[in-house]
């Protein structure tokens, strides 16, 4: 369906000058005694600096008259006031609203004007920027509006550009879309915490090099991971239980994973992890975190020691991908509103179908297929990518 035009009689007015209190209070009190609709509003204050552009509907007939009143509150308060009159055709359907975040601890002019100018080869023009920082990150949002382009396809494009210039960002719907309940589905090891659970118990079984060299190759997808894993699982047979709990006070948890979590509940969201790693070693620690949903490998054990083998079913890429879609049907949440989180190989199947992919510190063929990269050490860049403020 075409858009409908509807043309009014507009005055853009642009106040500048030093901040204080008081000053939406003086112009709204100048505008309330004629006959006029605020359209739109926007307000940047930067190092004291006070920038207020207002766009408001009138009757032509009133023009003159607003443009005297408001040259004298130019006259009384200081301030710089300018007031532009014209027809404006505003369209009752707009192009589709997205988001482009940009995290970083500097994001410098030259990575802005590449996103920027892909931007402009699809036509797409930057409603609104705004920045806010956490920790030692930065963040700036885009607010663009692209006419008859895809979700996938603008974040292809900009996903291009970000991967050969080191750029950090995320391409999402705008408008009510971001505030829906959401759920995170994340990977375990190397991603909700700094190690492999495997790897650490290896290193008690005297077996560190041998299966660390294994996970390397599964990671970067060189080998089968259902493969890798038997084998890496065999060189742990003779382990006792006890090992559990030592390996348990080994494991660091991610920088920023805590307030990620505590954050996301707050927010109503569901958080979920799903692990090529071991129930044995981390279901404590995701009970304390207070996981909504868990999935992960159980290592058989017999007489008080480890067996070498697995019990049940092997959690691989496609076992991920399911997990994706039970937490999205106990959420009640379309796979759209997914958001998955991992760094390897096998979690290519899950980021692949969720509606927000993200990519931390990944290896190459994930950071391929994902919408999104994080190369930054902390977390809680998911949030900033979400659309999440602290």
């Amino acid at each position: 369906m075409p858009s409908e035009n509807i043309s009014q009689f507009t005055g853009l007015i642009l106040v500048s000058g030093q901040d204080r209190p008081g000053i939406m209070a003086d112009l709204m009190t100048t505008l309330s005694e004629f006959s006029v609709k605020i359209i739109d509003v926007q307000q940047i204050c930067i190092r004291g600096r006070l920038i207020l552009a207002v766009l408001i509907s009138l009757d032509q007939a009133h023009a003159e008259a607003i443009a005297i009143d408001l040259d004298d509150l130019q006259k009384k308060s200081g301030l710089d006031i300018a007031i532009d009159f014209a027809e404006y055709m505003a369209l009752r359907k707009e192009s589709d609203s997205l988001i482009v975040i940009i995290v970083g601890q500097e994001i410098k002019p030259l990575k802005l004007a590449l996103i920027a100018s892909e931007i402009a080869k699809m036509d797409g023009n930057i409603k609104q920027i705004k920045r806010s920082e956490y920790n030692s990150l930065e963040s700036i949002e885009l607010q663009l509006s692209i006419p008859n382009k895809l979700l996938k396809v603008v974040q292809q494009n900009l996903k291009e550009v970000a991967l050969l210039n080191d750029i950090d960002l995320s391409v999402e719907l705008g408008g009510s879309a971001r505030q829906r309940k959401r759920i995170v589905l994340l990977d375990m090891d190397s991603t909700l915490i700094e190690q492999e659970v495997i790897d650490l118990l290896a290193e008690h079984a005297g077996q560190g090099g041998f299966v660390a060299e294994i996970t390397k190759q599964a990671m970067n997808g060189e080998i089968n991971f259902k493969e890798a894993l038997e084998k890496r699982v065999g060189a742990l047979k003779d382990l006792d239980v006890s090992i559990f709990n030592e390996v348990r006070k080994e494991i660091k948890l991610a920088k920023g994973a805590v307030e990620m979590i505590s954050k996301l509940h707050a927010c109503g969201h569901l958080v979920g992890v799903v692990s090529g790693g071991f129930l044995d070693v981390i279901e404590p620690i995701l009970q304390d975190l207070k996981i909504d949903f868990y999935r992960a490998n159980k290592l058989e054990v017999i007489d008080g020691k480890l067996t070498g083998k697995l019990e049940g079913d092997i959690i691989d890429s496609g076992a991920k991908l399911l997990a994706l879609k039970e937490l999205a049907l106990l959420g009640k949440i379309d796979l759209a509103h997914t958001v998955a989180v991992g760094d390897g190989a096998n979690d290519i199947d899950m980021i692949e179908s969720a509606g927000l992919g993200i990519a931390f510190n990944g290896k190459s063929k994930l950071n391929e297929i994902a919408d999104t990269t994080i190369s930054q050490p902390d977390l809680s860049t998911v949030l900033l990518f979400m659309g999440i403020q602290f």
